[in-house]
This record gives C-alpha cells, sequence and structure tokens, in this order.
C-alpha cells in the first residue's frame, strides 16, 4: 500500500512537473525537405519535431504570437510572412504580410512590427496582420532597427541615428498626442542592440568604440552606467524575464561565448554551451535560456540552466538555429 502510495506520489510529481516545462519552440533548420532552412517546431524537450514551411528560400528568426497559435518570421529574399495556425502547418503557404527583416507580434497578437525602408531610410514598421492595410511607421529618424518592445507594449526601444551618433531611443506607445522619442544613450559611441525590462524601469544597450570594443551599460533614472567595462568586448544584452538579470556575449577572436550577470553588473560568470560559439539566444524564463551555437558548418540548438550551468542539445545535424519560445499552449 505505500509503495502504490509513493507511486501515485511520483506520478503526480511527473505530471506536474512535464505541465510545467509544457512550452514549445520554434527555430529554422535546413533538415527539411528541400535543402532551404525551413520553419520547425518541437516541444521543448526536442521531441514533436515538425516541418511547417516549404519554401524556395531561407526562412529566419521565427517568432510566436503571445498565444502560441501563430508564428512570423522573414527570408533571405526579405519578405515577411505569417503562419496562421501552427497546428495545421504545413497546409497552405504561409501569409505574406509585406517585404521587410525582423519581425515580431505585439501584445495583441494582431500586429506585427519589423523593419523595413521608407523612402529609403530604414524604419520601424507596424502592420495590422488582419486588416490587410499598408503598414505604419513608427520611427522617425535615420536607419532605425534594433527594436524591443515592454511585454505589456506600452514602451519600445531601438538603435537610430542623432546627429551622425547611433543612439538609443524610448517611446512610449500609450501617449498617443507628442510621440516624441526620448534619448537614452548619451555617450558618443555606436549603441546598439537595446533592451527593455519588462517594468519598463531598466534600459540596457551595448556600446561600440572606434575600435569595434563593445561595453554593455544600464540606464536607470537618467543615467547611464558601464557594466562591463575591463571585459573583452560584450554585446547583445538581454533582461531576464523578472528583470534581475542579464544574458550578453562577449566576443574574442576565436569564439563568441555567453555571460550573465545581475542587473546591477555584479556576478559576472560565462555560461558554458553545448555545442560551440553562441549564435542567438533568449530567455525562455528567469532560469533558462535557449540557444543555437556551433561552427560555420554545424549549428545546434540547446537550452542551459543559468543557474547550474547544465546544458543540453535539442536540435542536432546540419545547421540548426534561430530558436523561439513560448509556454502557450
Amino acid at each position: 500500500m505505500k509503495f502504490l502510495r509513493y507511486a501515485c506520489l511520483t506520478l503526480i510529481s511527473l505530471f506536474f512537473f512535464s505541465q510545467a516545462y509544457a512550452g514549445k519552440i520554434t527555430y529554422c533548420s535546413s533538415n527539411g525537405t528541400n535543402g532551404y532552412l525551413q520553419v520547425f517546431s518541437m516541444n521543448e524537450d526536442g521531441s514533436g519535431k515538425k516541418q511547417l514551411t516549404n519554401l524556395d528560400e531561407n526562412c529566419m528568426k521565427p517568432k510566436w504570437s503571445p498565444d502560441g497559435k501563430q508564428i512570423v518570421f522573414y527570408t533571405d529574399k526579405g519578405m515577411v510572412y505569417l503562419i496562421r495556425n501552427v497546428d495545421k502547418a504545413p497546409g497552405d503557404e504561409p501569409y505574406y504580410l509585406w517585404n521587410g527583416y525582423y519581425p515580431s507580434f505585439m501584445p495583441s497578437g494582431d500586429e506585427v512590427i519589423f523593419n523595413n525602408e521608407v523612402d529609403d531610410v530604414l524604419s520601424i514598421l507596424v502592420i495590422d496582420t488582419l486588416a490587410g492595410a499598408e503598414p505604419q511607421q513608427l520611427s522617425d529618424g535615420s536607419y532605425s532597427n534594433m527594436q524591443a518592445l515592454t511585454p505589456d507594449g506600452s514602451r519600445l526601444v531601438y538603435s537610430t541615428f542623432i546627429d551622425n551618433v547611433k543612439t538609443v531611443v524610448m517611446i512610449d506607445l500609450t501617449d498617443t498626442v507628442s510621440f516624441e522619442p526620448e534619448i537614452v544613450s548619451v555617450n558618443r559611441e555606436a549603441n546598439i542592440e537595446p533592451d527593455i525590462s519588462a517594468d519598463g524601469k531598466l534600459i540596457t544597450y551595448s556600446s561600440f568604440d572606434d575600435n569595434l570594443k563593445g561595453t554593455v551599460r544600464l540606464f536607470r533614472n537618467g543615467q547611464e552606467t558601464a557594466l562591463t567595462k575591463g571585459m573583452p568586448s560584450s554585446n547583445v544584452p538581454r533582461f531576464s524575464p523578472d528583470g534581475k538579470q542579464i544574458a550578453f556575449v562577449v566576443i574574442s577572436e576565436s569564439s563568441v561565448s555567453l555571460y550573465a550577470m545581475d542587473s546591477e553588473g555584479n556576478g559576472k560568470k560565462e555560461i558554458r554551451l553545448s555545442g560551440g560559439s553562441v549564435g542567438t539566444f533568449e530567455w525562455m524564463d528567469s532560469e533558462r535560456i535557449i540557444y543555437d551555437a556551433g561552427t560555420e558548418t554545424r549549428l545546434s540548438v540547446g537550452i542551459v540552466d543559468v543557474s547550474d550551468g547544465s546544458s543540453e542539445l535539442i536540435a542536432e545535424g546540419s545547421f540548426n538555429l534561430h530558436p523561439s519560445y513560448t509556454k502557450a499552449n
């Protein structure tokens, strides 16, 4: 009887554990039917791999909708596509939205934000996926890109040129009157790859000097602080969902490594990964990061636990890259 009770409790524990980590991953892979990089999905343990597209072009940077039912991506031909129903794909060809790059969903799930040129100037646009209307321009400046949103969609940060300096700015999207961008970075270096914490109070970005050495910085309460001063060149800082940590990459002549620190810049540590040099990454939750890593001839998708350093590859063979995670079912 005690054994049966123990067995039941174990099964219940395993059930709830599996439910807690029951998210989905989308990524691009060359392990498809036509040799091009195609959009795939899989369970977060690497099972259930499924090819979602079959285009005669390479697919890039797929991103989930907030409800986990749609995926938006772009191709190497500069076209933005939408998979309207992941559960039914592959089926009809993905829906063409507009020409552009680096799309992602707005919190509503009905709009997609992306980059494209307007009058020969790279800009940030937003398009309603249901209305069929032309996209609207969000940025007003020269060469605006690398945008990031707060989860509620109230604030947008991006990198743009102001007075010939690559500058990070923020727009309050709830302010429909002025809509004026606030200048965030105050140094004269090239400021790129911004990210904003979920509560909108912290902004991080990387500043590159004339020698192409990057320093991760933090903007808070009107002040800018260098967090990785004295370290090798650092780039792509990203907040954990709870805002307590920042993951970033450190670039050397031979490799690109993943690091993490707290949001004050303390406790810096290298996160050793399976697979090789890190390419792209994103936080899955405040403990785990999904990434792609490898060499010029092979890329794999893996998951690493930042706290204990355990790492596991979940998509291997040829090229697997640009993973993105959703916990929505």
